[in-house]
């Protein structure tokens, strides 16, 4: 990946730094990186499975866009920025977020 931008997110409880690519979503980046991260759509945004609390970095987050509000607000959150979908996520800088659930891929 020389030359890529790429952008570190803490992924809690399970204790694991990926890298972001620029422009890439957190669920796309965690799947590229082999690990499985809860969702029932693939990463679509209709499920909202794949949420995440956001911990710290906030302002190095994407704006909340119209489907990924209408997600949020059927999970019953505010739309304050810290809840967010992992399929939707964009990150421009260090984020840490938690999410249960997220495993490391067993190789076959």
């Amino acid at each position: 990946m020389d030359g890529e931008v790429t952008h570190r997110v803490a992924v809690g409880p399970l204790g694991v730094e990926l890298e972001v690519l620029d422009g890439e979503d957190l669920f796309t980046a965690a799947q590229r990186l082999g690990y499985r991260w809860p969702t029932v759509c693939g990463g679509k945004g209709t499920c909202r499975t794949c949420f995440v609390q956001v911990e710290e970095g906030a302002e190095n987050c994407s704006p909340v866009g119209p489907l990924e509000r209408e997600g949020i607000e059927a999970l019953r959150r505010p739309v304050d920025g810290l809840t967010r979908l992992a399929c939707r996520l964009r990150v421009e800088g260090p984020v840490t977020v938690t999410k249960r659930g997220v495993r490391r891929r067993v190789q076959e």
